[in-house]
């Protein structure tokens, strides 16, 4: 997943670079537009344990940047994972199979509330079966559970045909804020800095 902004910058530039070098001009730009890929990287980061149930860090740390440079003046946000596209956009979600498997509170969980392996559809195995019950379809075990509180426990998972994810990632709405906020600025001083650096 990939978002490009394009911000009109001529303005800036003209006020900017009066006395200022064309060679050196693009350098200034990229190290703009790399630190501003770099303010909404941290941005997205921040947002995302207000935004999703965080059990595995490497969700947020998949959120990478891939700098501008002098030969190509756009610097890129986005995550590694793809299927954080779809938690970008949101949209259907199909099976692999014929189903997917929703878990149910009746699946234990770990201290970080985490499905333990053995307890994943895929492991089950022939301990559970496809049964119906009020006219919903789940993975149920073919040996109910007996729970702490005495409680029978048996359907697994819910199965449907198809999920319907709303988009949360919020990648595109924290670029474009932390754009409009930061990019003139990063780019004065990236601008100055670059003068600084010409005339020693």
């Amino acid at each position: 997943m990939q978002i490009s902004v394009q911000s009109d910058i001529d303005k800036a530039i003209a006020k900017l670079t009066a006395a200022f070098s064309a060679r050196q001009l693009p350098f200034a730009i990229a190290r703009a537009l790399t630190t501003t890929a770099k303010d909404v990287q941290a941005e997205v980061k921040s947002n995302m344990p207000s935004r999703f149930i965080i059990r595995r860090p490497w969700v947020i740390g998949g959120i990478m940047i891939k700098p501008a440079n002098k030969q190509n003046l756009e610097a890129t946000v986005y995550s590694r994972d793809a299927f954080m596209g779809l938690q970008e956009f949101g949209g259907p979600k199909d099976p692999r199979g014929h189903y997917i498997a929703v878990p149910t509170s009746m699946v234990k969980r770990t201290a970080k509330d985490m499905i333990r392996k053995a307890d994943r559809p895929n492991a089950l195995g022939d301990k559970v079966s496809v049964v119906e019950y009020n006219g919903e379809k789940f993975l149920a075990l073919k040996k109910p559970r007996k729970a702490a509180n005495g409680q029978r426990l048996r359907f697994l998972y819910l199965l449907i045909p198809r999920a319907k994810i709303n988009e949360r990632l919020g990648l595109r709405k924290d670029g474009d804020k932390v754009i409009r906020a930061k990019f003139s600025a990063n780019l004065e001083q990236a601008l100055e800095l670059a003068m600084q650096s010409a005339k020693r």
